[in-house]
């Protein structure tokens, strides 16, 4: 009778962990771990671009002329696209003149750009691309971006690097 309990309980609870869905982490912009933005192209010489959240489908390989297939978060629809980055909430190291941000297109305060405040607003509200072109009211707590846009410090991301490190050749 013993053993049959072991049993049961054990198979009780791996049928519990199978049931359970996996979810992403979610930081505080509401964007979770296996979340990318994807565009149509690359941020170029554009002042801004709008960019899109999307979840991977389909990722990059040379039959797909490295292309990964991406579902779109605001309206499920299926997009391929070479360009596509995870990205990070950027931090005070990122607060320099060139470095490309990504921020959520809500304007609050004094027409500065806000952080998401929930995650429907976050998902269904536009994200776009641009540089940092002036810091020097970071001690107003935000920076102006390529357009002439104002965003809060709080709402900034950055790309996270998703290449493999190069090997050092030694001479």
């Amino acid at each position: 009778m013993k053993n049959m309990r072991r049993v049961f309980s054990s198979f009780m609870l791996v049928a519990f962990i199978l049931i359970i869905p996996v979810y992403a982490v979610e930081d505080k912009h509401f964007i979770q771990s296996d979340d990318y933005f994807i565009a149509e192209d690359e941020l170029g010489t554009k002042e801004w671009m709008y960019v899109s959240i999307a979840k991977m489908k389909t990722p990059a390989k040379p039959e797909t002329k490295n292309e990964a297939e991406f579902m779109k978060v605001t309206d499920g629809n299926d997009v391929w696209t070479q360009y596509y980055w995870q990205t990070r909430i950027a931090t005070p190291d990122d607060f320099k003149l060139g470095t490309v941000v990504i921020i959520f297109e809500q304007g609050g305060d004094n027409e500065i750009y806000r952080a998401p405040k929930t995650k429907e607003e976050a998902r269904q509200v536009n994200w776009f691309m641009a540089k940092i072109t002036d810091v020097s009211d970071l001690y107003k707590k935000y920076v102006t971006v390529s357009g002439g846009y104002k965003t809060s410090i709080d709402n900034m991301r950055v790309k996270v690097s998703t290449e493999a490190p190069k090997p050092k050749v030694r001479k």
